[in-house]
């Protein structure tokens, strides 16, 4: 899995607000902090929990749609929000998710997102940040991250 870590000292050099910094764990449990990086159009942090019926329909389509963005400048994580390290792994496993899966345990980084539904995003561009919440279609995804700069090659 590849995760872009960015630290704090120096997204205050490049110019990034603190609000662009998630702290995060990986499924083995080691704290990481994720920015979109300088030379990124869009970070798309995508929260979910293996509870939430909307997310496992959700997360496969997601997945799909976000293949369009490798190599594009737009990088998108699946945050799992208080769901063990095994459970989300098994959950991912289960529903073909190839997305970087990353940690939320408490649900703080959602929470401080001004979130409160699952499944729920944050999406950090150049341009500042977005949030939403609520069920997305396979088409929707497509669409959002097109605008983003994700086309099918």
């Amino acid at each position: 899995m590849r995760v872009h870590l960015v630290c704090a000292a120096a997204l205050a050099l490049l110019g990034a607000s603190p609000p662009q910094v998630a702290s995060l764990q990986t499924l083995d449990g080691d704290a990481v902090e994720v920015a979109r990086a300088p030379d990124e159009k869009a970070l798309v942090l995508h929260f979910w929990a293996s509870w939430c019926p909307e997310c496992a329909d959700e997360l496969p389509a997601l997945d799909r749609s976000a293949r369009a963005c490798e190599g594009r400048g737009v990088r998108v994580l699946a945050v799992n929000v208080g769901d063990p390290a095994d459970e989300a792994r098994r959950f991912a496993k289960d529903h073909g998710v190839s997305l970087p899966v990353l940690l939320d345990p408490r649900g703080r980084v959602w929470r401080d997102a001004g979130l409160r539904g699952l499944p729920a995003n944050l999406v950090w561009t150049r341009d500042g940040e977005q949030r939403s919440e609520g069920a997305s279609s396979a088409e929707r995804w497509a669409e959002r991250l097109a605008a983003l700069g994700c086309t099918a090659p």
